[in-house]
């Protein structure tokens, strides 16, 4: 452990500290512009894949230019732009099959009985976070039911559409009814641990999403399980491909959105991303095979691929 003593540097100083390391600039006025608005530690993050190994040593590689970091940061956002879509509409069916199943089974404020769950410790924080944002939320339905009725708590159909998806992630990892869980899973064509297993993974790609991290080429935190049992539906072979890579996190994705949206456009959408930025290395940077287009669960089997 040592004592961290770097200091700030101006715009400048950033742009000339990568100049003299070896980075093409071909617009500084522009790369001023960026740094200035995108900051150079999140710009640093599209920057390192064009590193000279050992990249420690901070040294770029020949031809590699700002504009070109740039160009990936652009890319990395608009992906998560179009998975953060998909993934919202994931996330709402989740929320309406877990509301319904539950409150069909037991009653309206299932969510708030104890016996009902595992972990009552998780159990007390769940209801007291849910009790907390039906207080604060400003929403005309919670306001409404506030104004007119004497429970404590909402009805699950109205309390589940203010929490957070990790929210509603860890209430159906915490239940005790194994058939009811069940229901839901098979209702996406996955078992119960698969689902647990996707949710978290969707809930951490919500995030990365949503603060704007980068995604492309990450080793990601959590891998996807292992399956004991085929999955219902089309899926990929995952041989040699990392577990914690975007483009198994891309598949989950497009598995639960083929149950939610048969017709998406999820297959098109990326194909048409990877065509504007011929600069990205899917293969590389997100370990999709070569033959991923020809998939079960991604070959429409009508798109000419010879370009991919």
């Amino acid at each position: 452990m040592k004592v961290y003593k770097k200091t700030a540097l101006t715009y400048e100083e950033q742009l000339e500290r990568l100049i003299s390391r070896g980075l093409e600039v071909k617009n500084k006025e522009k790369a001023l512009h960026l740094l200035e608005n995108l900051s150079y530690y999140r710009i640093s993050g599209y920057l390192y894949p064009m590193l000279k190994e050992p990249k420690s040593e901070h040294k770029f590689k020949e031809g590699s230019t700002f504009e070109n970091a740039f160009k990936i940061y652009c890319f990395d956002r608009e992906l998560k732009q179009l998975l953060s879509s998909d993934i919202e509409k994931i996330e709402i069916s989740f929320r309406a099959k877990l509301t319904y199943v539950l409150s069909h089974k037991y009653d309206s404020f299932w969510y708030t009985h104890k016996r009902l769950f595992k972990d009552t410790s998780l159990h007390n924080n769940s209801l007291k976070s849910t009790y907390d944002m039906s207080i604060d939320s400003a929403e005309d339905f919670a306001l409404e039911y506030r104004k007119n009725y004497l429970n404590t708590y909402l009805p699950s159909w109205m309390a589940l559409e203010i929490v957070t998806f990790t929210h509603l992630s860890k209430l159906y990892s915490n239940l005790k009814d194994s058939s009811a869980k069940s229901e839901i899973a098979s209702f996406y064509g996955l078992h119960t641990p698969i689902l647990e297993n996707w949710l978290m993974i969707l809930t951490y790609t919500r995030n990365i999403c949503a603060h704007h991290s980068r995604f492309w080429n990450r080793n990601l935190s959590h891998k996807a399980a292992k399956f004991k049992k085929e999955l219902t539906y089309n899926w990929v072979d995952l041989t040699g491909v990392p577990k914690n890579s975007s483009y198994v996190y891309i598949c989950i994705i497009k598995y639960l959105l083929d149950r939610v949206n048969p017709k998406n456009t999820l297959r098109e959408r990326l194909l048409d991303l990877f065509s504007k930025y011929d600069n990205i290395d899917i293969y590389k940077g997100m370990s999709f095979p070569e033959n991923w287009i020809k998939q079960p669960l991604w070959d429409n089997g009508f798109l000419n691929t010879s370009s991919l």
